[in-house]
């Protein structure tokens, strides 16, 4: 969801690089961007889709942007055996599909293209770039749409795919692991989280190093309260942590909000409420269930306050990946994928996609 500005450099040059192998085909999903990339696709990539190389989709239906759910989606609009993944801001590199069509005769149907290896990620920005075939993928209901923000959706696929016979072969070819850098910022953007952050509050405590409580305050009003913990011995462990921090079990709440004359009353889910009562600007005090203790407010100069907003989703999504890594049920089982799209510029003929 608008990223034209790294579309418009990496599209041109991954075709340009792997036309020539035959029956090949690009899918771009345009997931509701307002940033004018139908305008561009129209004026740079309309020979590619007349030729039939290139198939564009639009959803206009998502407010937000959604990982698992956007892979899900364009995947389900792939038509070929063998598919394969790209993120806007990766290239493919010069004769990728060659290579990936080499590996698939090489080690057969169950191969499963990637960067990611079961105990750490090697390339940060490169987790995105797969390939598996369609039987392999919907055997496991695609990625995890009850993952949400940034992080380890891609870790947690692969994983699955391993789990049912999937096996793993590694890029490591460097013309095949090209990217466009960006900030954190920018990944974040089109999130929900990012986008209807109200406030956001740090719990003072002498055990700030170790473990942290923050309470997050919606402009929807709604709130996530949620504990973090630090393990020194985990910081460098990428596939389970966020730079050592997981979140606390049973740490996790989440509920409406509203205020009031002495503060910010919270009711949670579960039926239980909480007063956090404002002690000045920008503090806040909680007492009874959630501990006598003072809330400082971080604002968003501040150093803490990207990290506290990436870090929700990539920690909540490691506590689902190693869930899922210890169960043996599916994902997604009321479906996956779905909505409604417009296939090359034809908004008279939405497409159902279930």
């Amino acid at each position: 969801m608008n990223r034209l500005s790294y579309l418009c450099e990496t599209l041109p040059a991954n075709i340009q690089q792997n036309s020539r192998f035959p029956f090949v085909e690009f899918v771009v999903l345009n997931y509701n961007s307002r940033d004018g990339m139908d305008d561009w696709m129209k004026n740079n990539m309309q020979e590619h889709i007349e030729s039939g190389i290139l198939k564009y989709y639009v959803t206009t239906e998502p407010a937000y942007f959604d990982l698992s759910h956007s892979k899900n989606l364009a995947l389900k609009l792939a038509s070929g055996d063998i598919i394969g993944m790209l993120d806007a801001d990766n290239y493919a590199g010069v004769d990728y599909v060659n290579w990936v069509n080499d590996a698939f005769e090489e080690n057969g149907k169950n191969t499963v293209v990637t960067t990611l290896r079961r105990d750490f990620i090697p390339y940060r920005d490169q987790g995105g770039k797969l390939c598996f075939h369609r039987d392999l993928l919907h055997a496991v209901n695609g990625f995890d749409e009850s993952m949400k923000g940034y992080g380890v959706e891609d870790v947690d696929l692969v994983n699955r795919l391993e789990k049912i016979g999937g096996r793993r072969v590694y890029i490591s070819n460097e013309v095949h692991l090209k990217f466009i850098s960006h900030s954190n910022e920018e990944r974040l953007k089109n999130f929900y989280l990012s986008n209807n952050l109200e406030r956001l509050f740090l719990r003072i405590s002498g055990t700030m190093k170790t473990e942290s409580g923050v309470l997050y305050l919606l402009k929807d009003g709604r709130f996530y309260r949620t504990g973090y913990q630090y393990d020194e011995m985990l910081r460098h462990n990428l596939v389970l942590t966020y730079g050592g921090w997981t979140l606390k079990e049973g740490m996790n709440h989440s509920g409406s909000y509203r205020e009031t004359g002495e503060g910010v009353l919270l009711e949670y889910e579960n039926g239980g409420q909480s007063l956090y009562r404002e002690e000045g600007p920008g503090m806040l005090s909680s007492s009874g269930m959630d501990g006598e203790y003072l809330w400082e407010q971080v604002r968003e100069n501040d150093e803490l306050f990207e990290d506290l907003l990436m870090g929700y989703g990539e920690c909540l999504n490691r506590s689902r990946y190693r869930t899922n890594d210890r169960s043996t049920g599916v994902v997604n089982s009321g479906g996956w994928g779905r909505g409604v799209v417009y296939k090359n510029f034809d908004y008279m003929n939405p497409v159902r996609v279930d």
